[in-house]
């Protein structure tokens, strides 16, 4: 059985300066300057909320292992008409606390099954607002809990004229001719 590829190394960082077809962009490690090409396609992320996940809502999430499920570090809720944009399950670049390595899912969130009637006394009542999904994808399925406070966002059309000093982005490999190029708008951070 072969290793999953390494994940692929993107760019997180605040734009410093945009010039010609390079945009310098600012991370913690520093200034990594990223080609654009004509091929480079744009998208903005604007702030989401639970309330935006559903059964067959098609989303991808930065998780990592956990009891039960895994932990959701963010979500990117996709329209419909990016629905399948990325679906699978693969290792991601996105720290994750404690030093375990991430995982990108993207799939559909799967509708939930029948239910049975149980009558018995309450003993014990969880309380909180994690919310827990199981995302189908060709050749599997994952659950994954997305907990409070956990970055939640959705896709929406962008444009190059929105790569500006200051915009927070993420840019997608390869750096000499970016592939994508995701930028926060409304406030909202890419966190992935």
């Amino acid at each position: 059985m072969n290793a999953p590829p390494p994940p692929a190394h993107h760019v997180r960082g605040t734009v410093s300066a945009v010039t010609g077809n390079r945009v310098a962009i600012k991370t913690d490690q520093g200034t990594v300057v990223v080609t654009l090409s004509q091929a480079t396609k744009f998208a903005g992320v604007i702030p989401g909320s639970l309330s935006d996940i559903g059964p067959g809502t098609f989303i991808g999430t930065a998780n990592v292992p956990g009891p039960g499920a895994a932990r959701a570090l963010e979500v990117v809720v996709f329209p419909k008409a990016l629905a399948g944009t990325g679906e699978g399950d693969y290792p991601w670049d996105l720290p994750a606390p404690g030093g375990h390595m991430s995982a990108m899912t993207n799939g559909t969130v799967a509708t939930p099954r029948m239910s049975s009637m149980t009558n018995a006394t309450v003993s014990h009542v969880q309380s909180g607002s994690t919310k827990t999904v199981t995302l189908t994808y060709k050749g599997g399925t994952k659950t994954v809990a997305i907990g409070p406070g956990t970055p939640i966002v959705r896709i929406v059309p962008a444009s190059r004229a929105m790569i500006v000093p200051g915009a927070r982005v993420v840019a997608f490999p390869p750096l000499d001719g970016a592939s994508r190029i995701i930028v926060g708008e409304k406030g909202a951070t890419p966190p992935m």
